[in-house]
């Protein structure tokens, strides 16, 4: 699974450098917990973070996305699994580049109440490219959710994030539960955004 090592990737400040780490040390373990996830999830395709678009600047994150479509993952709610050079991310995304962007904001906004009650670690953001985030209360996500209606770049998302030097680094155990965990958390939101049901 994920350890502090991972996050070394980070440090080579070079584009080849940096997307050679990312290929042969984070993508591999992306690839073997995938099925887990999707499991957990019921999510049917998976999408590891290509960057096609970098020809100069390394990328300053990278990640996994699950969502329904095997053709890409943007235009639709999913769920994103990744790295920053400081923190391991779940999120549960609606982008920006959302083909039904009202219709979601409008879901969300009957399941805020809801996710409102997730535990106290989960967060909300409104930029899946920046780090910034903010506690999940009603308030933070009423917030971000009026500027995801509002403003055409903005995403919403809601997950959670462990940092480098955390325990659930040093034990695979407690880290695939804390996954687990989350993942199913975020399930029955993730499946209400596909029109779908929850999972048993």
């Amino acid at each position: 699974m994920f350890n502090d090592r991972d996050f070394e990737v980070f440090e080579d400040p070079t584009l080849a450098g940096r997307m050679g780490g990312i290929k042969s040390e984070i993508d591999p373990k992306f690839e073997a917990i995938a099925p887990l996830i999707s499991d957990w999830l019921g999510a049917s395709a998976t999408h590891i973070a290509q960057h096609l678009r970098r020809h100069k600047n390394p990328p300053m994150n990278t990640w996994i996305a699950f969502n329904e479509q095997f053709r890409g993952y943007k235009m639709t709610p999913h769920l994103m699994l990744g790295f920053w050079d400081d923190r391991l991310f779940v999120w549960l995304a609606c982008l920006a580049e959302a083909s039904q962007r009202q219709w979601l904001a409008s879901q969300l906004e009957t399941q805020l109440p809801e996710l409102a009650t997730l535990d106290a670690a989960f967060q909300v953001s409104g930029n899946h490219m920046a780090k910034a985030s903010a506690p999940l209360t009603l308030a933070n996500s009423e917030v971000v959710l009026a500027r995801y209606r509002q403003i055409k770049q903005a995403d919403f998302l809601v997950g959670r994030q462990w940092f480098r030097g955390e325990s659930v680094f040093q034990d695979e155990g407690t880290q695939q539960a804390e996954l687990h965990k989350t993942v199913r958390a975020l399930q029955p939101f993730y499946a209400l955004l596909q029109g779908g049901e929850q999972k048993s």
